[in-house]
């Protein structure tokens, strides 16, 4: 028997603030919040994402490497832009360097974490540094 994925666990500085967010990012929803352990999790898309607050959090630098990425995560939207306009209205910002020639878009979210919104068209995952 194969094991089965249960749940993605991510640091933050606030684990209820950065489940909401990808909760609404994706249309998912917020099944738990545990502020006496600095623990939420989201439903988002079919799995489990799981936050923990971390005393002194440090939010990842992309693409440096002085604080690493620790995760990135690809969505595939159907309309680039408004997906984007979307992120930004939930607190994403999009990052200042994007890769040349990408058809995808690097944004962050509320902690630093980067995420990439990807159109249909795209068949290959983006390629990391």
């Amino acid at each position: 028997m194969s094991p089965r994925l249960l749940a993605f666990t991510i640091d933050t500085a606030d684990a209820t603030r950065l489940a909401r967010f990808y909760a609404d990012l994706t249309g998912g929803e917020v099944t738990g919040e545990y502020p006496e352990y600095g623990y939420a999790s989201a439903s988002v898309l079919g799995a489990t994402l799981n936050f923990q607050t971390v005393q002194d959090y440090a939010a990842p630098q992309w693409p440096g490497q002085e604080h690493p990425q620790q995760f990135h995560l690809d969505f595939q939207v159907p309309d680039l832009e408004a997906a984007t306009e979307h992120a930004v209205g939930l607190g994403a910002r999009v990052a200042e360097e994007q890769p040349e020639g990408a058809t995808w878009r690097v944004l962050t979210d509320p902690d630093g974490h980067p995420f990439c919104l990807c159109p249909p068209s795209l068949s290959e995952p983006p390629q990391r540094r």
